[in-house]
């Protein structure tokens, strides 16, 4: 029996999004002394810096340890980073562990020239191995025995970013009134992104009974904003993000003993949004509410499912068998929605092989759809991992979360020639009573159907709120959401008797 308790959150892009968010704001500094004129004490000199990472001031949910060493390329100063770290959450009573570590070589001129990360959550593995030259990151991803060569424009500085934690040493040293603007790769998801740093003001801090001298520092990227305080030696003190995750410089035997139960933090309600009005019934074939507190560049789109009307929104469940409504489709959403990226590969052999499995000689776009639906939700696991999805490494292990179980549906599809999406949004889980963050596929069959292979549902209940669509690449825009959506319920319909 499905517990769906277990299948709200794609807890991995949050919670890396959290630790990057809150260690990026530890300002060392790769690109200094040709950028801007700035200096930086790591190509002179070793440092280490532990840290550990906390929900509210003691519970203490991981860590990370941070080494740079001097190190000179081709007459290029620079410095290696070394980083590990750790993070638990038990999700439901559920232990969940990843564990991270990396190297890289930083260009003092440049930023990151050479990186090697791993990840480990459970079964899930990944590995990224790559350089930067000439504008380009040139690089290979290794996951479920697969390699997976991929490439991307990048400016001329750029700071290493993402869910590593490792952005932590590519900041430039700033003093207050000045901001810097520089590309930030995170390896975790492939993807390039623009991060605004910068310098506020000083402010005292009293460490171990003794005032500190900081500046305070405020990073943004995707319209996030987290503020770190910065000793004069350019380490961190402290860092506080918009949604309670708070990083503080530790001993560094604190930063490798062991997680304890009383200390962990249960993430998955924390996020959960408590929604006003009465609770949503998800076996009703509509629903109306309100969605207050984002503006309206973050409102979620409309289409033949959800659709706004004044300040109300309705959502509707879809019936695959009217033909009445349809939305249009151009030849580029073909070749986007059928293709293959890192984490969906649709073209692999052994997702191809599997389609045709499933699906057999049928020719019916929705029946097919069906048909995968079912092999989706029947074969994989039902287990809160944190990972990054890959379709391979899903198939592989056979289990996983939202994010796993519409990874790899979408691969299958799109292998079965049927234009696929993954929506990002919202879904209501009875157990906690509240509104969780979700993923789940959309197929196009003449207009875009709701499915959701983690709950067993061929058409999505209405309580799936669509907030954006798109790969890995797009699901830490949801950050922007997370403390500020509002939901207030206003009816249901209850089908027919």
């Amino acid at each position: 029996m499905l517990r769906p308790r277990k299948h709200l959150i794609p807890v991995l892009i949050i919670l890396f999004w959290l630790v990057m968010m809150g260690i990026l704001v530890y300002r060392e500094a790769i690109v200094p002394r040709m950028y801007h004129g700035l200096a930086s004490r790591r190509i002179d000199m070793p440092q280490s810096l532990s840290l550990g990472l906390y929900f509210s001031e003691d519970q203490q949910v991981g860590y990370i340890n941070l080494h740079t060493a001097p190190e000179e390329r081709a007459e290029e100063k620079g410095y290696v980073l070394s980083a590990n770290g750790r993070v638990e959450f038990p999700l439901f009573g559920q232990e969940t562990r990843l564990q991270l570590m990396g190297t890289a070589w930083m260009s003092a001129v440049s930023g990151l020239r050479e990186f090697d990360f791993h990840l480990n959550a459970a079964d899930h593995e990944m590995r990224i191995v790559g350089t930067v030259q000439e504008g380009m990151v040139d690089a290979t991803l290794y996951t479920a025995g697969e390699k997976i060569p991929f490439k991307l424009p990048v400016g001329r500085e750029l700071l290493l970013s993402g869910s590593l934690g490792l952005n932590a040493a590519s900041m430039p040293r700033l003093l207050p009134g000045e901001v810097a603007f520089v590309d930030a790769f995170d390896p975790t998801t492939m993807s390039v992104g623009r991060a605004k740093i910068e310098a506020l003001h000083y402010e005292s801090l009293e460490v171990a009974g003794e005032p500190l001298e900081t500046i305070v520092v405020a990073t943004t990227i995707s319209g996030i904003t987290t503020r770190a305080w910065v000793s004069q030696e350019e380490e961190i003190i402290r860092a506080e993000t918009p949604f309670g995750l708070i990083i503080k410089r530790v001993d560094p035997r604190e930063a490798v003993g062991p997680l304890h139960p009383d200390n962990t933090a249960d993430m998955v309600r924390r996020l959960a949004i408590k929604a006003a009005g009465p609770a949503p019934d998800p076996g009703a074939d509509a629903l109306r509410l309100h969605i207050t507190g984002i503006g309206e560049a973050l409102m979620p789109p409309q289409d033949t499912r959800q659709r706004r009307t004044g300040d109300a929104w309705l959502i509707v469940r879809q019936d695959p068998k009217d033909s009445t409504l349809s939305e249009p489709f151009s030849g580029s959403d073909m070749d986007l929605y059928l293709g293959s990226d890192m984490f969906i590969q649709t073209a692999h052999p052994r997702i191809q092989e599997l389609a045709r499995e499933i699906v057999g000689r049928a020719e019916n776009p929705w029946g097919n759809a069906v048909r995968i639906h079912d092999w989706v939700y029947a074969n994989i696991a039902k287990e809160s991992v944190l990972s990054v999805p890959s379709a391979l490494t899903v198939l592989e292990v056979r289990k996983g979360d939202c994010n796993e179980h519409a990874v790899l549906f979408t691969a299958l599809a799109r292998a079965a020639g049927i234009p696929t999406r993954i929506a990002i949004g919202l879904v209501w889980s009875p157990a906690l009573a509240s509104f969780g963050y979700h993923a789940w596929p959309e197929v196009y069959v003449g207009r875009w159907m709701a499915m959701d292979p983690t709950f067993g549902e061929c058409t999505a209940n209405p309580t799936h709120i669509k907030l954006f669509t798109g790969g890995i690449d797009q699901w830490p825009r949801l950050m922007a959401y997370i403390g500020a959506i509002r939901l207030e319920i206003l009816e249901d319909r209850q089908p027919p008797v």
